[in-house]
C-alpha cells in the first residue's frame, strides 16, 4: 500500500492553451465543472499535502494553499510544466474521441504513476468494438454489436468506435451500410442509465446508480443530464454486474463510470468509462461528502471503504 501526498490532475480540456478551445462550448463548460468539483474535493482530504493542476482557465474559482497552478502560455509550454514534474503520480481525464485518452496516456506512463486503470484495460475500454468483444467473451451481459444491418423495419444506432459519451450517436434506417470507423447496434427503447464504481486491484465498492436523460431529435440522441441516484430501486442487480465487470477486468483502477441499457427487462452494458465522468459533479448532494471522501481515499491512500452510502435525495444534473 502506499501513501500519496502530492498529486497531479490533468484533465484535456482545461489543460488546452485557451486559444485552442472554445470557452462557451458544451464540452469545455462540462470539463470545467469537473476540475472545479475534483478539485474542491481533494483539498478537503487531510491525506493530500498538494495538488498540481495544469489549467488556465480555473485558477480564479478555486484557491487554496494546496492548489499549484501551471499555465501553458508562450514562454511555457505543456511539455515543459510535464518535464518539471516527472516522477509524480497522476491522475488523468481525457476523451476517447480519435483515441486521446490512449495516445496521452501511451506517453505519460513512461514518466509519470497514472493513478488510472492499468494500459491494457484502458485500451479495451476507448474503443466501443474492444469492449463490446472482450464483455461478450467474458460473458458479462453487454449491448450487441450487429453485423447485419439490412433487416427491414428494423431502426438502428451508429456510434464511432473511438468516441465520447453520446457524440455523434445517430438513429440509423434499415438500410443503412456499415462504415469504416463507427459501430452499429440495434435501437432499445429501454430504461438507460449508469453507475459509478471505485475500483483497485481486491477491491470494489459500488458508489451510485444513475438514470440518464435522453433527448431524441430527429435522427440524433444526446444526454442531457443524469439524475443521480435515480436507478437505486436497481442497485442489487447492478451491484451484480458491477461485480462480473471487476472480476473480468482486475486491472480496473479509481473512479469508473459505466453506462447501462434496460433490454427486456435485463440490465446490459453500453459503455465502460475508466476516468471520472460529469456525474462526480452530482454525488456530494446525492450521497454526501462521505461518497467523495472514499473517492479521494482510493487515490490517495488505495483504500476503499466498503460502507455504502444511503441515497440523501436524488440530485438531477443538467448538461450545457
Amino acid at each position: 500500500m502506499y501513501i500519496e501526498n502530492e498529486i497531479i490532475l490533468f484533465e484535456y480540456f482545461t489543460a488546452l492553451p485557451t486559444t485552442d478551445v472554445d470557452l462557451n462550448s458544451k464540452i469545455f463548460k462540462e470539463a470545467k465543472k469537473l476540475s472545479v468539483s475534483i478539485l474542491k474535493s481533494f483539498i478537503k482530504n487531510n491525506y493530500l499535502s498538494k495538488i498540481h493542476i495544469i489549467s488556465n482557465s480555473i485558477s480564479k474559482t478555486v484557491k487554496n494553499n494546496k492548489i499549484k497552478y501551471h499555465f501553458v502560455e508562450n514562454n511555457q509550454s505543456l511539455n515543459s510544466i510535464l518535464k518539471n514534474l516527472t516522477g509524480k503520480s497522476l491522475i488523468l481525464i481525457a476523451p476517447e474521441t480519435n483515441k486521446i485518452n490512449i495516445k496521452i496516456a501511451e506517453k505519460l506512463r513512461k514518466k509519470f504513476t497514472l493513478l488510472n486503470s492499468d494500459f491494457e484495460t484502458l485500451e479495451i475500454f476507448s474503443s466501443k468494438k474492444k469492449t463490446f468483444l472482450e464483455l461478450k467473451k467474458k460473458k458479462i451481459p453487454v449491448v450487441e454489436i450487429e453485423n447485419n444491418v439490412n433487416l427491414k423495419n428494423i431502426r438502428y444506432i451508429s456510434k464511432p468506435i473511438f468516441g465520447a459519451g453520446s457524440e455523434n450517436i445517430k438513429i440509423t434506417s434499415s438500410d443503412t451500410k456499415k462504415k469504416g470507423g463507427i459501430i452499429v447496434q440495434k435501437y432499445h427503447d429501454g430504461e438507460a442509465g449508469s453507475f459509478i464504481m471505485l475500483c483497485k486491484k481486491k477491491g470494489m465498492l459500488l458508489l451510485s446508480c444513475n438514470k440518464h436523460i435522453l433527448n431524441i431529435k430527429k435522427k440524433t440522441i444526446s444526454q442531457t443530464g443524469t439524475i443521480i441516484g435515480g436507478l437505486e430501486k436497481h442497485r442489487k442487480i447492478i451491484n451484480k454486474l458491477a461485480i462480473k465487470l471487476k472480476r473480468g477486468f482486475p486491472g480496473l483502477f479509481g473512479y469508473i463510470g459505466v453506462d447501462i441499457l434496460m433490454i427486456k427487462g435485463r440490465w446490459k452494458i453500453l459503455e465502460v468509462n475508466t476516468r471520472f465522468t460529469s456525474s462526480f459533479v452530482g454525488l456530494e448532494k446525492a450521497y454526501g461528502y462521505s461518497a467523495l471522501k472514499k473517492i479521494t481515499n482510493l487515490y490517495l491512500n488505495e483504500k476503499i471503504d466498503k460502507k455504502i452510502d444511503k441515497l440523501l435525495k436524488q440530485k438531477r444534473i443538467k448538461f450545457n
